[in-house]
């Protein structure tokens, strides 16, 4: 059974079942990232499961959340064997935290994208391109419009698209648009995006990409539920050059 947690910072809730996406970034760490010179990153861990995942899979890690006690309940939950390889950074992605140039072997960035404004976004995923190893990916898992809660919101997405604004899925207030019986949950501004823009602000960045897509998580709780497109995923490769 899937287990879900409240997140203590209104940012939607954490699951213990790793999607689609996250399983790819384990499977791609568990090779690249083996050693300590080249860690994979788990941007937004919240309770860890994927980082634990990884762990487990014998990577070294660097576990990221705007909130220490998020990572405190992540640390607790290690074993003798996992605890020496993970790096516990607290802070808000991409202003409150940096890291050396190409010393990363892999990305991980599970919902944390659609909490983002377009200008955060922009500089982050130039920040990771500059972290990341030549070669290395950048694993993204975010919300599209494509959600139940968001469902009257459709039709200005829409319009935004026919005038292609470059960031047509930023609502500043989401009241304004949703009376969702979860949007308690969820932050007052958000952040959807699709494969289209997601893959166009990635390309921006100098990553190449290598797969995108739309799909309906498995753990996603069916209130959420719209039409299968309800999250976008990206695979990117950061350039040789």
């Amino acid at each position: 059974m899937n287990r879900r947690r409240l997140t203590r910072n209104r940012m939607g809730w954490a699951s213990e079942q790793l999607s689609p996406l996250s399983e790819l970034f384990i499977e791609y760490a568990s090779r690249c990232c083996r050693d300590a010179s080249s860690p994979a990153l788990d941007l937004g861990a919240a309770y860890g499961a994927a980082a634990l995942a990884a762990l487990h899979a014998g990577c070294y890690v660097i576990a990221n959340d705007l909130d220490a006690a998020h990572l405190a309940v992540l640390a607790s939950r290690l074993d003798d064997t996992s605890r020496p390889r993970l790096s516990i950074r607290a802070g808000r992605f991409p202003r409150e935290i940096a890291f050396d140039f190409a010393s990363l072997g892999a990305v991980h960035a599970s919902n944390v994208f659609h909490f983002l404004t377009g200008n955060q976004l922009d500089f982050g995923l130039r920040e990771l391109a500059r972290w990341l190893r030549p070669g290395a990916k950048l694993f993204v898992q975010a919300a599209t419009p494509y959600q139940q809660p968001f469902a009257a919101f459709l039709p200005e997405y829409h319009r935004r698209l026919e005038a292609a604004m470059k960031w047509p899925g930023w609502i500043t207030k989401l009241s304004a648009f949703s009376s969702h019986r979860q949007l308690s949950q969820m932050p007052r501004s958000i952040h959807l995006l699709d494969d289209n823009v997601l893959s166009a602000a990635a390309r921006r960045a100098g990553f190449e990409i290598e797969r995108v897509w739309l799909y309906r998580r498995p753990d996603l709780p069916a209130g959420l539920h719209l039409d299968g497109r309800e999250s976008v995923g990206l695979i990117a490769r950061r350039s040789h050059s």
